[in-house]
């Protein structure tokens, strides 16, 4: 498919693009199935009952409906203890692999033609610190970005989708919210954006393929971050 854009959005009034990392930036190496897996485990032995469990697997979605559990029924400090297990277990998982990471093609072209145009660049990802510095290392993306923030820079109930972290990049950028673009390849990243009132490009090089995108509405929708160069020198 060809990259689309709608909604009126006007894509040559840009002055920064903010990336998701796995499955936008870079090749995910990271097993989810597994992180999920691990995540439900820690969760359930910190004592959540099993039905409140997001039942579709969705790990975030778990997340929020175990800190509101807890938040009711656990004892003081619970939050700290469970941030920790947490944020192991799915580092863990994530740093397993984390040598064989690749840039998605046309990233690296990509960066260099947002430089020369002097187009801010961003990451805000779930994934934690260490593993999204050694991946960008691998991946050949190191020092790239203005502005990185993950997972573990913040308390997890403050990670995205809540939009608080979106608004910590623009924070970092020293731009507000209409003046950046928000890419990602899952519905998570979309609900950020919305939350934070950004654009939003979807990209098809992760989870979700042009059936849920299409349905989803977008202000642009691209197999890959590659796209944008071309959807960029079109603007000029």
């Amino acid at each position: 498919m060809s990259a689309t854009i709608s909604n009126g959005f006007d894509i040559g009034a840009l002055k920064a693009i903010v990336f998701d990392l796995d499955g936008t930036l870079i090749q995910s190496t990271i097993d989810f199935h597994e992180m999920n897996r691990r995540v439900a485990d820690i969760l359930l032995m910190h004592g959540l009952p099993e039905d409140i469990l997001d039942p579709s697997g969705r790990v975030n979605e778990s997340i929020v409906r175990a800190y509101a559990y807890f938040k009711i029924h656990n004892q003081k400090d619970w939050a700290e203890r469970l941030e920790v297990d947490l944020n192991r277990v799915s580092a863990e998982v994530e740093m397993a692999k984390v040598s064989e990471s690749k840039a998605v093609p046309g990233t690296l072209e990509l960066l260099e033609l947002l430089e020369r145009r002097d187009i801010r660049t961003a990451i805000l990802t779930r994934g934690s610190r260490a593993y999204t510095e050694k991946a960008l290392r691998i991946a050949g993306l190191e020092g790239r970005f203005h502005t990185i923030i993950c997972r573990d820079d913040y308390p997890l109930t403050e990670a995205k989708p809540n939009p608080v972290a979106l608004r910590r990049v623009f924070q970092g950028l020293s731009l507000n919210n209409r003046q950046c673009l928000f890419v990602g390849d899952h519905e998570t990243d979309l609900l950020c954006a919305q939350g934070a009132e950004t654009p939003f490009a979807a990209v098809l090089s992760g989870s979700h393929g042009s059936d849920v995108w299409q349905n989803l509405r977008p202000d642009v929708l691209m197999e890959s971050i590659a796209d944008l160069q071309v959807l960029l020198e079109g603007s000029r």
